[in-house]
């Protein structure tokens, strides 16, 4: 009986440790994720809430009795302005046109690139697989100024082809315009997103057993319908992820568009330079804004894809 009478004035003191012991868990749990989360928070969140809060709260100047006075009224001009002015319609356009274009390319030209590095071997393999990686080290600016040097008219490639006699042949003499167009443009967002869109379908392809594929093979599946019904479906959520960053990154871009790209009509991100430099503030806020908006429903289909296949 005393035994029994020890044990349960024990378990309350027990259970108060034990919840103590959660309490300072968490705290110090909270504490180390709270720098990030802050610095995110000042550095992103704050900004993108404060554009959106100056393109719909406009500020203008009123005057009552003599005295001028700024107020904000909420109002949605800053985005009709922007989409009726057929110079930023077409930028807003134009950029989702060579987003989508570059992602198709991209991955047309990784997944079957990522399949041969998961299942081939040998010195040619560890050549690509080294070549594959290399845009990852390259600023983007070099990667913009080397593509000038190498593809503009009158540069080495133009230059090399002309030598070869292979421009008077195939192109009639006139060499194919490559820098100052979408085709830079795409070729430029395709090469630099090249590493990364590798890596994580790699990472996914590696994931899968030897097995599984010389079984499919076995019973006489070719390589099209393996990609189709077992490649493909398992590395899908390395997939998308590939193509979130890959969509985002392309459409928020500066540099390869800037330097590579058509001067109209320009990128999104180039507009947005050349309104903060004619003083037009607030239309670029709105820019950004709208910038934001898309990558938002683009995270979303993300986020939402990967929660449906998860609870598959």
């Amino acid at each position: 009986m005393a035994a029994s009478i020890n044990l349960t004035r024990e378990g309350p003191v027990a259970g108060r440790r034990h919840r103590s012991f959660n309490v300072r868990e968490h705290l110090i749990a909270y504490l180390m994720v709270a720098p990030p989360v802050l610095f995110l928070g000042v550095i992103i969140v704050y900004p993108a809430l404060r554009a959106i809060w100056d393109t719909l709260a406009v500020q203008h100047v009123v005057v009552h009795n003599g005295v001028q006075s700024v107020e904000r009224t909420f109002t949605f001009d800053t985005y009709t302005a922007i989409w009726n002015d057929s110079y930023s319609r077409n930028s807003i356009l134009y950029s989702l046109r060579v987003t989508i274009t570059s992602v198709i390319v991209l991955f047309l030209f990784c997944y079957p690139l990522a399949i041969y590095l998961r299942f081939r071997h040998g010195y040619l393999t560890s050549i690509f697989r080294t070549l594959a990686l290399i845009p990852l080290f390259i600023p983007t600016i070099i990667t913009a100024y080397a593509f000038i040097a190498f593809y503009q008219q009158g540069n080495f490639l133009d230059v090399l082809m002309q030598k070869t006699g292979i421009e008077g042949t195939f192109f009639g003499g006139e060499y194919p315009q490559l820098i100052d167009n979408t085709t830079g443009i795409v070729m430029g967002q395709v090469w630099k997103n090249i590493p990364i869109t590798v890596l994580l379908i790699g990472a996914g392809l590696g994931e899968i057993d030897n097995a599984l594929i010389e079984s499919a093979r076995d019973v006489g599946a070719g390589w099209l319908r393996i990609f189709a019904f077992i490649l493909f479906p398992l590395t899908l959520r390395q997939a998308l992820i590939a193509f979130a960053l890959a969509f985002v990154g392309v459409l928020g871009s500066f540099n390869i568009p800037y330097l590579i790209g058509p001067n109209a009509p320009p990128m999104v991100g180039v507009l947005m330079d050349q309104d903060v430099n004619q003083a037009e503030q607030l239309t670029a806020q709105g820019l950004a804004v709208i910038t934001f908006g898309i990558a938002l429903v683009v995270g979303v289909f993300y986020v939402a894809a990967l929660a449906r296949q998860r609870w598959r």
